[in-house]
């Protein structure tokens, strides 16, 4: 349940209520946990019940003063949202499922693509309908990913729902601008950060095989090719992108593109170059 505390907040100058999905940990966590500490009122959100104690623990451990409530995007949970009043809400929540497009089942591609852009853009659109709705001049952070731009063997399951995320955003942006709207729309696209959720697609891509696929019998070599160029991209402390989310977050018109480590854009940039 939603503690009627957070329920009857009432906005204060530069003070925001901000909600984040996919808030059990790594960036949007510690993203989270900064906003708090800078007097935010912040509403974290998590996958599970289990999910839910973990971050409750973290919480308490790391003195941080937030609500923290289950809301699986995909169900009627993303109903809670209407009891909310937010300024800011950042769209974290997501999945990834490794593998080869060509040998995975159809319904595992339908799965990451429910979690990353379905369930997320409705949610999105209730919350932007609410806004406006209320008079709010709300500010909303998608989280999408440098790897939208980069057709990665095995995780294109991934790679392609953050592609279709991130041009959805940059269509609604345009939309906004054409309604000359007072809510505004970033796209955060980070590179690769030490968080441990690479490894995940990276571990999970054999229960999205065929077996009978030559590329279940080469696993092995694929797997030891991933973590090694991920060793290679991969940056541990994802301190920059937080910083670089805040400062957009707290000001009054943040600018729509977000991306960190900063050599992610000269990456990009030389890889269209020469591989197009």
């Amino acid at each position: 349940m939603i503690n009627s505390l957070f329920l009857g907040y009432i906005n204060n100058g530069d003070i925001m209520r901000v909600l984040i999905t996919g808030a059990t940990s790594g960036i949007a966590y510690t993203l989270g946990a900064q906003l708090a500490k800078r007097g935010h009122t912040v509403y974290f959100t998590t996958h599970t019940v289990k999910q839910l104690h973990t971050l409750e623990n973290k919480m308490k451990k790391d003195k941080i003063s937030a609500l923290a409530f289950k809301m699986d995007i995909t169900t009627k949970d993303v109903e809670l949202v209407d009891k909310l009043h937010i300024d800011c809400f950042i769209n974290h929540a997501g999945v990834g499922y490794g593998g080869s497009l060509l040998y995975m089942d159809i319904d595992h591609l339908r799965e990451n693509y429910e979690t990353n852009l379905f369930s997320s853009f409705d949610l999105l659109k209730r919350v932007y309908h609410n806004m406006k709705k209320e008079k709010i001049p709300g500010k909303i952070f998608v989280m999408s990913s440098t790897a939208a731009y980069l057709p990665i063997p095995f995780l294109g399951c991934y790679t392609s729902s953050k592609a279709a995320v991130s041009m959805l955003v940059r269509t609604i942006k345009k939309e906004l601008d054409y309604l000359k709207s007072d809510i505004s729309i970033s796209l955060i696209e980070p590179g690769a950060y030490q968080t441990g959720f690479n490894q995940v697609m990276i571990e999970n891509k054999s229960e999205y095989l065929d077996p009978e696929s030559v590329f279940y019998q080469d696993l092995d070599k694929i797997n030891h090719y991933q973590k090694n160029l991920f060793a290679i991209l991969e940056k541990e402390d994802w301190m920059d992108l937080v910083q670089a989310i805040l400062k957009e977050i707290e000001k009054e018109h943040p600018k729509f593109l977000i991306r960190r480590p900063w050599y992610m854009t000269l990456f990009l940039r030389f890889s269209f170059l020469f591989f197009g």
